[in-house]
């Protein structure tokens, strides 16, 4: 007899479902009575761990967040001594996790943004990001006396759209780290 998950693996089980349905069939085909045929648990079930669609989409956004935000900070245990190697590290972070999840989290911040109440989305996450990335290069900025936040929003977009040139192969990953890494260092050093 198989063993019966916890509330929270199972959570994770129909969260890992989500993502597959995202990556193979896109996000039309993501609704929780899908999920819950994918997943072979009730319909119940899903629908107690996310209320609705848009809860289920929301739940997702925020687990790629969650995932880029952690592999930052593991980037970071690496030793940050310097501006330019915490650069170069952030840079390549952004990329990797972009690299293993970018389409399917664009995808779901698309489909996100049609609820009205999501209409703000893509600025909450600009500025969530920013919010990380004063916290994180304050400490190794040369120019301590100016505002940076000017500067990580328009890292932030940089990471976005060269995230996007890599994913279209477009831009091989290292020139990318170069890139944003050079970004950062002359707007912060």
């Amino acid at each position: 007899m198989a063993k019966r998950l916890s509330k929270s693996e199972r959570r994770e089980q129909l969260l890992a479902v989500a993502e597959n349905i995202v990556r193979t069939q896109g996000t039309d085909a993501l609704t929780l009575i899908t999920l819950a045929e994918q997943a072979g648990v009730s319909k119940p079930i899903t629908y107690e761990h996310f209320i609705s669609r848009e809860g289920l989409f929301e739940d997702l956004y925020k687990r790629y967040d969650r995932q880029l935000i952690a592999s930052i900070e593991l980037a970071k245990e690496s030793g940050f001594n310097s501006l330019e190697t915490a650069a170069r590290i952030i840079s390549d972070a952004y990329l990797e996790c972009a690299l293993s999840c970018g389409r399917e989290y664009d995808a779901l911040v698309a489909a996100l943004m049609a609820y009205p109440e999501h209409a703000e989305l893509k600025h909450q996450i600009r500025n969530y990001f920013v919010e990380e990335y004063i916290r994180l290069f304050r400490p190794l900025a040369k120019r301590q006396t100016e505002d940076i936040r000017p500067m990580l929003i328009a890292y932030f977009g940089a990471t976005e759209e060269m995230s996007r040139a890599v994913l279209m192969k477009q831009v091989d990953r290292k020139t990318a780290v170069t890139v944003l890494a050079t970004i950062l260092i002359a707007g912060l050093g």
